[in-house]
């Protein structure tokens, strides 16, 4: 099954002509997948933590074709570098990666489509770098959680110390498996977010044989990301990132998903963003937090419609290759 499935990822990328993307970075190279045409600046897409370039796959092909997506993968995730030993992830170096990407290509604005992590750090992009976002569309969650400080203290004490266990010095060997294992592995451990057929695109970059005629394959992920503690936030800071964000926005919830919140702060969020700007739109979806890889068809049409509203080719039209 391992091989069929791999092919056909492999496939799929060969039937939409993507282009696998190096970016080097001073710690190693940030990998990606360019969709669509290559004199065109592309929508940047943001993986979730812990998922990769390859949570596009299914949506990507639903949208217009004459609009280039760039579905870049995070240090640590699917086949970009690994942080150097001694450093631990956090979801602010996003920030800093977004910057490094539109200096390698000469960009001075970003358009971005993410999901989960990659959403609220698209959220916060937008909010302290507002002229230089002039779009966004967010899956699933909208920006940095507001917990009370019992739970943010008992998270920054329980991932720190955890984050010293996997040095590549002292670190033990991962556990190998056998490809269909990995698959449920990752749709029980999503909380059956993601569908077994949708699995597939996951793990075609988080995988590799570890020899042949054995069946058994290593992740390539980097295990120091299972402990990424969040973002220290406060609501007021939120609330004024949505301010100041005045681009044409799409945000798209699903209806199984938890905010992970109070509502107040969600909702308020909310309400800011309507009232400041006309170019906000929200909307429910039904299905779980991996919607957009497990059922696009779901999303496709609302993102479409979006895009089909606001991009203009002429303001993309700017790309250095």
């Amino acid at each position: 099954m391992a091989e069929a499935k791999r092919h056909m990822v492999q496939e799929n990328d060969e039937l939409h002509g993507v282009h696998e993307e190096r970016i080097r970075l001073p710690f190693g190279d940030v990998t990606g997948k360019w969709w669509g045409p290559r004199d065109l600046r592309p929508i940047v897409c943001l993986h979730g933590w812990m998922d990769n370039g390859g949570t596009f796959d299914r949506l990507i092909p639903l949208l217009p074709h004459n609009i280039s997506f760039l579905a870049i993968e995070f240090p640590g995730h699917g086949r970009s570098a690994h942080l150097p030993a001694g450093v631990a992830y956090n979801a602010l170096d996003i920030l800093r990666l977004l910057l490094h990407l539109m200096q390698h290509y000469g960009w001075t604005r970003i358009s971005l489509m993410s999901h989960s992590i990659g959403a609220v750090m698209s959220y916060v992009f937008a909010g302290v770098f507002p002229d230089r976002v002039d779009l966004l569309v967010s899956f699933d969650l909208l920006k940095p959680f507001i917990l009370d400080p019992d739970m943010m203290l008992f998270l920054l004490s329980d991932s720190l110390p955890k984050s010293l266990d996997y040095d590549v010095t002292t670190r033990k060997e991962e556990k190998l498996f056998h490809y269909d294992e990995y698959v449920e592995h990752m749709h029980a451990g999503f909380h059956e977010s993601i569908s077994r057929d949708a699995c597939h695109y996951l793990l075609y970059r988080t995988l590799e044989p570890l020899s042949e005629g054995t069946g058994l394959y290593r992740r390539l992920t980097d295990r120091r990301i299972r402990h990424n503690h969040g973002l220290v936030w406060s609501h007021d800071l939120n609330l004024e990132m949505a301010r100041r964000i005045r681009v044409p926005f799409l945000y798209l919830k699903t209806t199984e998903t938890p905010l992970f919140e109070d509502p107040q702060y969600h909702q308020e969020t909310i309400d800011v963003l309507t009232a400041s700007n006309p170019q906000f739109e929200h909307t429910l979806v039904e299905g779980k937090h991996h919607v957009h890889l497990s059922h696009p068809e779901r999303v496709a049409p609302l993102v479409k419609n979006f895009l089909q509203k606001h991009w203009n080719k002429e303001k993309y039209m700017m790309c250095k290759l």
